[in-house]
């Protein structure tokens, strides 16, 4: 174990952290968490005290799954370097537990805090080691510290939201939120409801192209649940529309589906036009069909060439973005 630097108990420590505390992170802090966890019947009484260590000695939390939450930018770090200087550190300890049959500790709380921390040259870090955290406990405390502080990042809901239920669950299948003493004690804690927790669990069908039309507000999370329902295959064809896409456009789209997706009556719902069938093609596309007859395999049709176009002057939006003085006046 690290040596200790200081000797407090909780109730101590949480005092001298509160008022810190409440000005950044507005009520949400890890230990409102670790009350939630313990509140729902979990063994996390009292085992819990306060070190420093250092950072050379923490590792990355071990369950994160194929996904993660959304991080700082490097730059962001940096930013947040000169305030961690100013107040001689990270207003709130991180949390970890110890590796067994080791000296190392792993990560469940506080990524952020100790990439700032190490970004600014110190060699330790505040910590809340806790003993004898389980792997489910140490899950628990993982998402929904994350879920707290991310409440405006729907794709970090979705994340977390997913994680929670899954560790609660028979074999990775979907709870009955309702029936769950737990999971509603975390919903009620983390202040929210079944209702949203229901949806973010539909919006993880989605396909990961999409989240970030979430995040920026592009499209809505009506939107999305409907759009979830669709097959990865299909949510891909909206993909590039996907800003136009309403609730009640969503549920044509599920229609549509059911009864025999076409892409072209897709297009037309999702954009209200009709695609352009054009049968001849002009010299500078057939010149461009034929360079890409290059790298394609196969017969190039109709389908072929409307694909091309939308290809190309895709590419030349993007490209004039980073020239914006070479695009035609309108």
């Amino acid at each position: 174990m690290a040596k200790k630097k200081f000797m407090l108990d909780e109730a101590e420590m949480d005092a001298i952290l509160d008022e810190d505390i409440s000005a950044l992170d507005t009520g949400r802090s890890d230990q409102k968490i670790l009350d939630i966890v313990r509140g729902s019947g979990r063994e996390l009484t009292a085992a819990q005290d306060f070190y420093e260590i250092p950072v050379d000695l923490i590792d990355p939390f071990s369950m994160k799954g194929s996904s993660d939450f959304s991080r700082w930018s490097d730059e962001e770090v940096q930013n947040a370097v000169p305030t961690f200087r100013q107040y001689g550190g990270s207003f709130e300890p991180i949390i970890v537990r110890q590796k067994q049959g080791s000296d190392r500790f792993e990560l469940i709380a506080g990524e952020q805090r100790l990439r700032v921390t190490r970004a600014a040259g110190a060699k330790t870090i505040t910590a809340r080691v806790i003993r004898n955290c389980s792997d489910s406990e140490a899950l628990d405390i993982f998402a929904l510290t994350n879920i707290q502080r991310r409440s405006t990042v729907i794709s970090d809901q979705i994340y977390g939201w997913g994680l929670v239920v899954e560790n609660h669950s028979n074999q990775g299948a979907r709870s009955d939120l309702g029936a769950q003493d737990t999971l509603t004690a975390y919903i009620k804690g983390v202040q929210t409801s079944r209702s949203q927790v229901y949806r973010y669990l539909a919006l993880r069908s989605l396909i990961p192209e999409l989240l970030p039309a979430l995040d920026e507000g592009k499209l809505s999370m009506r939107a999305g649940e409907k759009i979830a329902a669709l097959t990865p295959e299909h949510q891909k064809t909206i993909l590039p529309h996907v800003h136009l896409i309403s609730e009640s456009i969503g549920a044509q789209l599920v229609e549509l589906e059911k009864t025999g997706w076409d892409d072209n009556t897709a297009f037309e719902i999702v954009t209200g036009k009709k695609k352009s069938k054009r049968q001849n093609y002009d010299s500078s596309m057939r010149t461009a069909m034929l360079h890409a007859r290059k790298y394609v395999a196969g017969h190039f049709n109709e389908a072929c060439y409307e694909d091309l176009s939308t290809i190309i002057v895709d590419a030349l939006e993007a490209w004039l973005e980073q020239h914006p003085d070479m695009r035609r006046e309108k």
